[in-house]
């Protein structure tokens, strides 16, 4: 039997040239690696590429490496995720091909965006992954209590998460709508001289009692800009210690952060 071979990235969709969609533009730049960075309103939000198996942007890395970590401790691996911030979709690609039972929703705000992610690569169809158009906070609060084990948070507006995403009540509708043993990944911006990200870490803190940040040890100290993946949930401390410790870029693992 012939392996099947994935269709060319975005085939047909010219390069460098922004395409308007409801938030702004979006546009495709290809980089010398083989793979397609998306661009929205001139800030790197994803990365296309053949592979399955292959993420890019570091902390995208942190954030399977923790999924990883909670999914190795679980006896059913039978789990479905809520990815708030879709983008193109490169996360959940990467999840639903890495943990094959598991299941994925994926909303973002910007309605074409969702759908140009469908006709640029190969992503998993329903009931693997769902993309919708909705918002973050809409998109947890409708949910029913216990009814997803995974939360993603990866949405931006330009450089910053909206703060209507960040605050208490957004993450309260996060420990509410996870089952038990479930867990929170959020990806938070950080830059140095700032402290735009300490509401958002004692929120999490408040709804979750404890939570754990990945990332570059100069991040974390807020010495340079850069993205710290915060954990809220069961995860393995010192598993993760351990990835960091092998891990291709400094990479430190913090308790009690506060942004």
């Amino acid at each position: 039997m012939s392996r099947r071979v994935p269709a060319p990235i975005a085939a047909g969709v010219e390069r460098n040239r922004p395409i308007a969609i409801p938030t702004g533009v979006v546009e495709l730049r290809d980089d010398s690696n083989g793979s397609t960075t998306v661009w929205v309103n001139n800030v790197p939000s994803s990365v296309l590429r053949v592979e399955r198996d292959v993420l890019d942007f570091e902390y995208m890395r942190h954030a399977s490496a923790a999924i990883r970590v909670w999914d190795d401790a679980r006896d059913d691996h039978h789990w479905l995720a809520l990815h708030v911030g879709a983008a193109a979709c490169t996360l959940p690609r990467y999840l639903a091909h890495t943990h094959p039972e598991s299941r994925h929703i994926a909303v973002d705000v910007d309605t074409a965006l969702a759908t140009l992610a469908r006709q640029w690569w190969d992503l998993p169809s329903a009931p693997r992954l769902r993309v919708r158009a909705q918002d973050g906070l809409e998109a947890l609060s409708s949910r029913g209590a216990g009814t997803v084990d995974l939360i993603v948070r990866d949405a931006f507006a330009d450089d910053a998460t909206p703060p209507h995403l960040a605050g208490e009540l957004w993450w309260s509708h996060a420990a509410r709508t996870l089952r038990p043993g479930g867990l929170v990944i959020a990806n938070v911006a950080v830059r140095p001289g700032s402290a735009s990200a300490a509401g958002d870490v004692a929120a999490a803190t408040a709804a979750f009692g404890s939570v754990v940040a990945v990332a570059e040890p100069a991040v974390t100290k807020g010495r340079r800009r850069g993205n710290v993946i915060l954990v809220a949930g069961p995860v393995d401390r010192d598993q993760l210690r351990r990835y960091a410790a092998s891990a291709p870029l400094p990479t430190g693992v913090v308790d009690h952060w506060r942004g």
